[in-house]
């Protein structure tokens, strides 16, 4: 069978366009670092790469969410530990207050210093977060929670919502705990964690101080430390996720580069072969053809 010019030069010219492409793809390999560059060259290796980018891209938005939320708890946390530090300093006020022979005027100096730690108080009930919402205040992130209606009436002006925080497939995380649960639903009492130091103040300068007085300040500072327990329970919670996340995210990546990072060595043998398989079909065609042209390339 003869094969005509025209054929030949066709063949000759579709063999070195392909060495081309091979070439110029194993090239783009080696710029890229990656062995799959279209999913057609190995799908079921580009279907895993895509699965496992999901299971990071998860996993990290797993890690993001548990750092928003130890950060909310860490600020909750040390607000409590300064809650629980003023009332302990108000009790100790309380015990001095109901010495009896006591003088009104010590009473009165003792009742000034409680009305400054009540200040402190409502302080630190009004603590904000990083992003600027307010950490007592339930969903209502933006209202300050506890409002001075004055004569001693303390309000709670947030929700009773607590946001749950996704931190791995099968755990959330609450990111705080409401005020109304932390200052106002206080066991054994009657008072909030406001008034039971106003009214204490009231009582001093009016020498009407009782013992009572003891009972309310530790119902709420109870109520104070038990909320600080669940806290450091949640925070642990949060340390102890973080290590799982971050240990599915290694091994996903190290997974993902055994299947998409490039054999480098190997890649540079082969585009050495495919230079040589190029400049070998080029001289053989300038060669049969008697063209001179291929001599520049």
């Amino acid at each position: 069978m003869r094969i005509s010019t025209s054929q030949f030069q066709i063949e000759s010219v579709r063999r070195m366009l392909d060495q081309e492409a091979r070439l110029s793809d194993i090239q783009q390999k080696i710029s890229t670092g990656r062995r799959i560059l279209t999913p057609s060259e190995d799908p079921a290796g580009a279907a895993r790469i895509l699965d496992l980018k999901q299971v990071i891209d998860v996993n990290e938005q797993y890690q993001r969410n548990a750092d928003v939320v130890e950060a909310r708890l860490q600020a909750q946390d040390v607000t409590l530990t300064s809650f629980v530090d003023v009332y302990q300093r108000v009790r100790e006020l309380a015990v001095q207050g109901l010495n009896d022979p006591l003088g009104q005027e010590n009473r009165d100096a003792i009742a000034a210093e409680i009305r400054q730690q009540l200040s402190e108080l409502m302080s630190l009930s009004s603590r904000k977060d990083g992003s600027g919402e307010y950490l007592f205040s339930g969903y209502q992130g933006n209202t300050n929670p506890v409002v001075d209606a004055g004569s001693g009436t303390f309000t709670y002006a947030g929700d009773q919502g607590q946001r749950k925080i996704a931190i791995g497939p099968n755990r959330s995380i609450e990111d705080s705990d409401n005020g109304y649960d932390l200052f106002f639903n206080i066991a054994n009492t009657t008072e909030n964690a406001f008034s039971a130091v106003y009214n204490l103040a009231s009582d001093l300068e009016s020498n009407t101080q009782t013992g009572a007085s003891l009972t309310e300040l530790d119902a709420v500072m109870e109520n104070l430390s038990n909320f600080r327990s669940k806290t450091g329970v949640r925070l642990n919670s949060i340390e102890v996720q973080n290590g799982v996340n971050e240990g599915v995210v290694l091994q996903s990546k190290q997974l993902l580069s055994d299947i998409e990072d490039l054999d480098l060595a190997e890649a540079i043998t082969e585009l050495n072969l495919r230079r040589t398989g190029l400049e070998a079909a080029q001289q053989s065609y300038v060669r049969i053809q008697g063209l001179n042209l291929f001599n520049f390339l």
